[in-house]
């Protein structure tokens, strides 16, 4: 009888020191370090590290587009108050760098400046008018597919209008 109560203190004891053990550790582990609610399996984490590698890509090729196409409208509206609209980038002192393909449209009225870049699915778009005597722009962003698609003074269907400060 001595015995087994003493083997039931002694596992009383030891599922204590467990406990106490998972507790002390818990308390004192970093924050990011393992856990078992918050297993990821390997695949899910190369996918979500590829996922964030692409979104930050994005995020800067965007803000690269956005200030290119805040120069080309800046530069065009010079332009055409000297005269009329380039016909180029190179003529505006522009350059859309090695990681765009870009192209520059224009005829008496309108300019544009398509910007599709090698990797990723975003396009962006950037127009200067002359209408009524006054010049407009206006700048798109969008999906790839529908880039070089658009009527004047409007954003290719699926694209969203953004606003370049």
């Amino acid at each position: 009888m001595a015995s087994r109560i003493r083997v039931e203190q002694i596992a009383r004891s030891l599922a204590a020191l467990g406990l106490l053990a998972m507790g002390l550790s818990a308390l004192v582990a970093p924050r990011d370090g393992f856990s078992f609610d918050h297993v990821v399996p390997q695949s899910s984490q190369a996918n979500l590290s590829r996922r964030l590698m692409q979104r930050e890509v994005t995020l800067h090729q965007r803000s690269e587009a956005e200030t290119l196409l805040k120069e080309f409208t800046l530069a065009q509206m010079t332009r055409h108050y000297w005269g009329e609209f380039a016909g180029s980038l190179q003529d505006l002192g522009l350059s859309s760098g090695s990681q765009f393909q870009a192209t520059v449209n224009r005829d008496a009225v309108r300019t544009r400046l398509w910007l599709e870049p090698h990797h990723g699915t975003e396009a962006y778009l950037a127009e200067v008018e002359h209408s009524r005597g006054r010049l407009r722009m206006h700048h798109c962003r969008g999906d790839r597919k529908a880039a070089g698609q658009a009527e004047a003074g409007n954003c290719p269907d699926g694209w969203q209008r953004i606003s370049l400060k």
